[in-house]
């Protein structure tokens, strides 16, 4: 038998019991499909444009369990973002980065995306303003603000209602948007911005892939020219923002944008973050953080006194830089406020570690354990811990 017959007979044997083992461990394995219900479906028939739309919908987790209204964020090509913007959302609602939120997608039916956000643009603008909005807000619980997302074509799109009806969403985010930056367009935005309500606050956030690789229908020069127009005319009650992703392309930037987009419009829901007792202070102090939560207890219906965490967060801050009597009016605070948090006295225990006043440590260490089994924390075994150290460094003297 010659090497090659050989070799030939070894790869088949090797196929073989490699598809063998693939088909019993197929076989043999059991396995549950993953589902995730990320929101609901319906049917809204538009007069306007003549046909049904289907509608998909995500609700805040809290939804059911409270009576407050939420922001809603809207979604053009409904079909491509919905998925990656309720789990977008959902990252962000976790981690503080913005208020809980509807999200409203509107998918495209099949042949009627460019009639929508070009050609007839003016009949899809209609039936946002005149059909979509009043059935969401009849039907569930909104607020006055509203965030509107588009891509591409309907990124410009998106600039194109903030130009043209203003007042329509309270907040813009257009990623690689397709835009003209003609003569007439120019004086458009000029016109714009000169005609825009002083007292009415709106906000853009404008983001763009690799110049290379956003493809022949953005052209990243018109968009520049747009960012100097903002930069030369846009009046104070505009804020804006724009983001250059380099090492994103046309139909990844979206992805990010929405991300980045949404935390940028609600920076001002987010709670301040501090480098040290100076950066604190010239932020204004307590005051300055009593008039931030203020501001977010009106605009969004969250509570009006200064969370717990900001303020156990800023002990340790302050612990860390040595400001140790800053540390503890600080903490004093967070116990007049929150006198069950364990998180406060903990940061107090390790407070008097820094200042070797163990006796205090050990008092302090104490009363977080209890508090922390009273309200069933599940950091338990790190406050017994905090208790074993203090009372380890007690038994050195």
């Amino acid at each position: 038998m010659n090497l090659n017959k050989k070799i030939k007979i070894l790869l088949l044997i090797c196929i073989t019991l490699f598809s063998n083992f693939a088909l019993s461990y197929n076989i043999n394995l059991p396995k549950t499909p993953i589902t995730i219900t990320q929101g609901n479906s319906y049917k809204l028939q538009s007069e306007i444009l003549g046909e049904e739309r289907e509608i998909s919908i995500r609700l805040p987790m809290s939804y059911k369990s409270t009576k407050k209204d939420y922001p809603v964020l809207y979604l053009t090509d409904g079909e491509n973002h919905f998925g990656h913007a309720v789990s977008a959302v959902s990252i962000l609602e976790e981690h503080g980065m913005i208020p809980e939120s509807i999200v409203i997608a509107i998918p495209n039916l099949k042949g009627t995306r460019l009639r929508d956000l070009v050609y007839k643009s003016d009949n899809f603008i209609r039936f946002i303003k005149s059909e979509l909005k009043p059935f969401v807000n009849s039907n569930f619980r909104t607020n006055n603000v509203d965030i509107l997302f588009g891509h591409s074509s309907a990124g410009g799109f998106t600039l194109n209602i903030l130009r043209e009806h203003t007042n329509l969403f309270s907040h813009y985010i257009s990623a690689s948007p397709s835009i003209s930056m003609k003569k007439e367009r120019i004086q458009q935005y000029k016109d714009f911005f000169k005609s825009q309500d002083k007292k009415k606050t709106i906000s853009l956030y404008i983001a763009m892939g690799g110049k290379a690789d956003e493809g022949v229908a953005i052209k990243p020069e018109n968009i520049e020219y747009l960012l100097t127009l903002l930069k030369e005319n846009a009046p104070d009650s505009i804020s804006w923002n724009y983001d250059h992703h380099p090492e994103q392309n046309h139909m990844t930037s979206p992805y990010l944008a929405l991300f980045r987009g949404l935390s940028w419009v609600f920076k001002g829901y987010q709670s301040p973050t501090f480098l040290g007792y100076q950066d604190f202070k010239e932020f204004g102090g307590i005051q300055g953080l009593k008039v931030h939560f203020k501001n977010r207890h009106l605009n969004y219906q969250t509570p009006e006194e200064i969370p717990e965490d900001v303020l156990v967060g800023l002990g340790f801050t302050f612990i860390n830089e040595k400001s140790y009597s800053e540390a503890l009016k600080m903490l004093n605070s967070a116990l007049e406020l929150y006198p069950e948090s364990y998180g406060a006295y903990n940061a107090q225990g390790t407070l008097y570690m820094k200042k070797e006043e163990k006796v205090k440590a050990l008092t302090a260490f104490e009363k977080a354990l209890t508090l922390a089994k009273k309200n069933s924390s599940p950091h338990l075994s790190y406050f017994k811990k905090q208790v074993e150290r203090a009372k380890s460094e007690l038994a050195k003297n």
